[in-house]
């Protein structure tokens, strides 16, 4: 009675795996096609973005060349303007020296100067015209329009009015050098930073190249699996059906000893 049940359960298991081998067996070879498919488009998404992400590194690294050489070019200008005007620098310190120190200088001179022969013209002036005042002097009567010391004395005059005008030249020079001095040293921070940011932007086109190499390589391998996923799935497939097949037949022999027990008489005593 044991053995007969034992045998009756052996064939009811090997009609279940039977029937999910089969079932196995149908599934995998109606699902390949369809496995074949998504994987061939997932492949061809995946290539499509690695071409997309190319030509998004290939803009990029344009940009980041461009504006390289924006910036290079910016530098070599700063730099450029900074050394004009530190070159100027000498030439202003001259000109405050000569509006503060030396023409004042000059103009206090001649001012002596001036008066001077201010003294010496008038008493000339007086001399001659006590000589054009003599009766019947063979002289001409001296009667200038201007007198000779007034003529010195309107030079004087017209010198102190050069000193105002000195004073504003020397003050303007002055600011003027103190402003292009802190425009000097704005520049040369303008460079330095430039050159940092030239760096910055070479680094970054290492790493753009980098990426670009590492994406060329990722393609060549999508494409080489677009090529061989087929082949692969395929063969994958009758892999599976040979595995069920041979549980197939492990049923059926499973099968043939339940119904052997379920047939075979007991032995008698």
């Amino acid at each position: 009675m044991l053995r007969r049940f034992v045998g009756f359960v052996f064939i009811l298991a090997a009609v279940a795996g039977m029937i999910f081998t089969v079932y196995g067996l149908v599934q995998v070879w109606r699902f390949r096609p369809v496995v074949t498919q998504t994987v061939t488009d997932n492949l061809a998404l995946f290539d499509q973005t690695l071409n997309t992400t190319q030509q998004g590194l290939t803009i990029v690294s344009q940009v980041v060349q461009t504006t390289t050489l924006d910036v290079a070019s910016l530098q070599t200008t700063t730099e450029s303007l900074a050394q004009a005007i530190h070159a100027t620098n000498p030439m202003l310190s001259s000109l405050t020296k000569l509006t503060g120190t030396d023409f004042p200088a000059a103009i206090t001179a001649t001012h002596a100067s001036l008066a001077s022969a201010q003294g010496s013209a008038l008493l000339i002036d007086n001399v001659l015209s006590a000589l054009t005042s003599i009766p019947f002097s063979p002289v001409a009567a001296y009667a200038p329009q201007v007198p000779l010391h007034a003529a010195l004395a309107q030079v004087s005059t017209s010198l102190d009015t050069l000193s105002p005008s000195l004073a504003t030249i020397n003050t303007s020079l002055a600011a003027g050098q103190t402003s292009l001095a802190v425009v000097e040293t704005q520049l040369n921070n303008v460079a330095a930073t430039t050159k940092g940011i030239s760096d910055t932007l070479g680094s970054a086109q290492v790493v753009i190249s980098q990426y670009q190499d590492a994406t060329a390589q990722i393609k060549v391998s999508v494409e080489a699996t677009q090529l061989a996923a087929p082949g692969w799935l395929t063969t994958t497939a009758w892999v599976l059906t040979f595995v069920l097949g041979w549980l197939l037949i492990a049923q059926l022999g499973l099968a043939a000893q339940g119904l052997d027990m379920l047939q075979r008489r007991p032995e008698s005593k």
